[in-house]
């Protein structure tokens, strides 16, 4: 891995829109948005590009415009471990910067070419302290990150590969408007298997298995959900 070249834009109204939607930013007034909005600074990057890396110095907290990022740590052998994969619209490096932390926990590495906007941590924390809405709704979106951890530990360490895809697909489908029930993977099989904590040839058998089991049909990187009521009884609890 190495950085590439990144290339600094403007706002445009795109942009700008993303920022106001963000969970980090709308609840602020016009004047405190200005103000983050002075601040922040937006990049372009290209695939396979080196956002931040681990154990560098915590300067910004970002949101994801377009595009795919990955983030993983990396194991002393050199392996890599992915902890998550965000998604457009998707803020990251924040919850690092309330526990107090002066360091990235974690390398961020763009999956396809990429825009996102980075926001100065220490001003952002500033703003933090002047504003009960702001502090509240920081308070409702790390009370979600820490239920998804804890679910994440429980998919991880409770269940096996099966439950793990099919957990994520299903996830995936939910994100997508409307009755659809095909998706397009955001990211290569062997950083998915790496996310969902199984080996890619695994990763593999087991869309297979899905396949011929009539419950899912694979076009290279598009996956069409076939029983999707099937699927969530092999990841229901009761079941």
């Amino acid at each position: 891995m190495q950085n590439r070249r990144r290339v600094h834009i403007g706002l445009d109204d795109r942009i700008l829109a993303a920022m106001r939607r963000c969970v980090l930013l709308q609840t602020l007034d016009d004047d405190s948005f200005k103000k983050v909005v002075s601040l922040s600074h937006t990049m372009q990057l290209p695939s396979d590009s080196i956002l931040f890396e681990q154990n560098a110095p915590l300067t910004d907290i970002y949101l994801l415009v377009s595009g795919g990022i990955k983030l993983l740590r990396l194991a002393p052998s050199g392996d890599e471990k992915v902890i998550d994969i965000i998604q457009p619209g998707q803020t990251f490096a924040e919850a690092a910067l309330f526990l107090g932390s002066c360091q990235y926990p974690v390398t961020a590495i763009t999956l396809v070419p990429s825009i996102v906007v980075g926001f100065k941590a220490n001003p952002y924390l500033e703003l933090l302290k002047s504003s009960n809405k702001l502090c509240l709704s920081m308070l409702g979106k790390l009370s979600q990150r820490l239920h998804w951890m804890v679910n994440e530990v429980d998919r991880l360490t409770l269940h096996n590969a099966t439950f793990r895809l099919v957990d994520y697909l299903l996830n995936e489908v939910a994100d997508i408007e409307g009755n659809q029930t095909a998706l397009c993977l955001v990211a290569p099989k062997r950083i998915i298997a790496s996310r969902l904590s199984i080996k890619p040839e695994t990763l593999s058998r087991t869309l297979k298995e899905l396949e011929r089991e009539g419950l899912i049909v694979l076009h290279g990187s598009q996956i069409e959900l076939i029983d999707v009521e099937r699927l969530k009884a092999l990841v229901s609890l009761d079941s």
